[in-house]
């Protein structure tokens, strides 16, 4: 399972993928980084399936 993601000093998150404020992101830079988490979601879960 995934952490939360670290606070950024202003209250806004930052991006686990790339420790950006994720307020910051544009469209992009969001869908990239929201394809790369689920694709680390998606390999942990086959992961666990092969155990």
């Amino acid at each position: 399972m995934m952490s939360e993601p670290p606070k950024a000093k202003d209250g806004d998150q930052l991006c686990p993928i790339c420790n950006k404020e994720i307020s910051k992101h544009n469209v992009s830079e969001m869908l990239s980084c929201s394809r790369k988490i689920q694709e680390s979601e998606k390999g942990k879960a086959d992961n666990d399936q092969m155990k």
